[in-house]
């Protein structure tokens, strides 16, 4: 038996195997080798023996073997810092840009109580979205809640201003502020008869201007036009301005909200038309069907249906539209 000593200071210590013998009592051809194991200091040699040689197997070790998981990743916190515009018109249509970090699984954006259409992720710190027209209207500050898919709130909510940008913004904050509490002071209000005084009121707020052929001072004088108060002088005036375009009741795919719609309740008696209201809302269906509302005075309403006013309420009415186009 021999000792080595290797360049590490392992002492290692093995026995040859002895030659092979035929007697039958002999100890089975010493077919394997005896293992030596040397004792260090944070160092293990492992040896095993095949045959006749003998296999060695080395490992430095710093102590017991441990199994290490690995850590799992902490996960992206999506937040909002910022929205941009900070104001836009009434009837909506305002492209805004919302900032922050890890963005991309943003499901919707709500004004208020309203959701935002055209949800666009651009990237994880970018969304932008379409906002909403202002519930009636109304000229106000709302929260903007950014949601993920499954609808649980991303931060806190931003501030958005709805306020009156365009001519038909101010029209319509004026139809919708006075559409049952009567501006009296400075229209007065002709009884039982007060939708055309009403739609030309909101026309003056879009920005129209009063001439000699249109205007009224009935609360402060007493005076007006015809074409102020009564159907089909109004009828002619509309279609006389070159800043407006008629359509009839099958042409609705051209109506927009803020055009005047005045409504025939036996059209086959031709004697003009009997009521006038302001469109304020049109609804696009997938199937392509649209629906318009309307806002008015004599019977006061914010959305009153169209078809339902010539069909179940006046069946065989018809309407025609004046679209404004300035």
């Amino acid at each position: 038996m021999r000792d080595d000593s290797n360049e590490f200071g392992v002492i290692i210590s093995f026995r040859r195997p002895r030659p092979h013998s035929d007697s039958a009592g002999s100890s089975a051809q010493n077919a394997a080798a005896n293992i030596a194991a040397a004792q260090i200091t944070r160092r293990s040699l492992f040896t095993a023996a095949a045959g006749g040689g003998i296999l060695f197997l080395a490992a430095c070790t710093s102590g017991p073997a441990t199994a290490k998981a690995a850590a799992s990743p902490t996960p992206a916190v999506p937040s909002v810092s910022g929205l941009s515009p900070a104001t836009g018109s009434l009837s909506g249509g305002t492209v805004v840009t919302i900032t922050g970090k890890n963005l991309g699984k943003v499901g919707s954006v709500a004004f208020g109580t309203q959701p935002g259409t055209a949800l666009k992720v651009v990237n994880d710190t970018t969304v932008t979205v379409t906002t909403p027209t202002s519930v009636d209207y109304a000229a106000a500050s709302v929260a903007v809640q950014v949601l993920d898919s499954a609808q649980h709130p991303i931060g806190s909510p931003q501030q958005y201003a709805f306020v009156a940008v365009t001519e038909v913004d101010k029209q319509m904050l004026y139809a919708f502020t006075y559409w049952k509490n009567y501006n009296l002071a400075e229209w007065g209000v002709f009884t039982a008869n007060d939708c055309g005084n009403f739609v030309n009121q909101t026309l003056v707020a879009r920005g129209w201007v009063q001439n000699a052929d249109w205007y009224s001072t009935y609360a402060t004088k007493g005076g007006y036009s015809l074409s102020w108060v009564r159907g089909t002088p109004m009828f002619d005036y509309l279609s006389s301005r070159p800043d407006v375009v008629h359509y009839t009741v099958n042409q609705r795919q051209n109506v927009k909200v803020g055009d005047v719609v005045m409504f025939d309740w036996d059209p086959q008696n031709n004697n003009g038309v009997d009521h006038t209201m302001v469109v304020s809302q049109v609804d696009k269906a997938a199937d392509g069907t649209i629906a318009i509302k309307c806002v008015g005075h004599t019977v006061d309403a914010q959305y009153r249906d169209l078809d339902t006013a010539i069909t179940v309420e006046h069946p065989g009415a018809t309407a025609h539209f004046f679209s404004i186009t300035s």
